[in-house]
């Protein structure tokens, strides 16, 4: 059923995060797979814990070796 979502993002919002996630792509530094978790994290429509953002930004070791991230080397 819908009504377990979460409540949908304002619009403004929804226009931040999408500029967010755009900066956050273009930022070397940072993996896409990255801005990806953090993005999905920020438009679940709850207020992530600090622990759960660390968790999107990087990954535990065990994510990274079930093949989440490699450098093919």
């Amino acid at each position: 059923m819908d009504q377990d979502q979460a409540p949908p993002i304002s619009p403004t919002l929804a226009k931040v995060l999408k500029k967010f996630l755009e900066v956050m792509k273009a930022d070397e530094a940072i993996e896409d797979d990255a801005a990806d978790r953090l993005d999905a994290l920020l438009r679940s429509g709850k207020t992530p814990k600090p622990d759960e953002i660390s968790a999107a930004l990087f990954p535990s070791p065990d994510d990274e070796g079930n093949g989440a991230a490699g450098d093919g080397a």
